[in-house]
């Protein structure tokens, strides 16, 4: 099933990611849109949440544990081992452009948390 997206800017009006296979298996899901990164965490991988607002701001850059298959999307809490997610680049709905933007975490309850964010090379 391919996953559709409704934008109102920056915001997630509606998508039926919720209902597909890769939510069911606990797969987050990379998407952009008015400079900002969304990532949607689907209810198998909610208990996520609770490390990802100890974050300051985020990074979202290649891989180092996964080098060219996934993107590691970090969490920065100021410490020396930040919480990070690593994202299949199959699950993630355009190429990454380096530079500053935000990073929203969506479930399908809504938006749990805004932060600033940079996008590595």
């Amino acid at each position: 099933m391919p996953i559709k997206i409704q934008n109102d800017g920056p915001e997630l009006r509606a998508t039926n990611y919720w209902d597909s296979e890769q939510a069911a298996a606990g797969l987050c899901y990379l998407t952009a849109n008015a400079g900002t990164w969304r990532l949607l965490v689907p209810e198998a991988a909610e208990g996520a949440l609770e490390e990802m607002r100890t974050g300051r701001s985020a990074i979202i850059e290649p891989s180092i544990h996964l080098p060219g298959r996934c993107w590691d999307v970090v969490f920065d809490d100021g410490s020396d081992s930040p919480f990070s997610i690593a994202v299949d680049r199959r699950q993630v709905d355009r190429p990454m452009i380096a530079g500053h933007c935000r990073l929203a975490v969506w479930t399908a309850r809504g938006k749990q948390l805004d932060l600033a964010c940079e996008v590595g090379p």
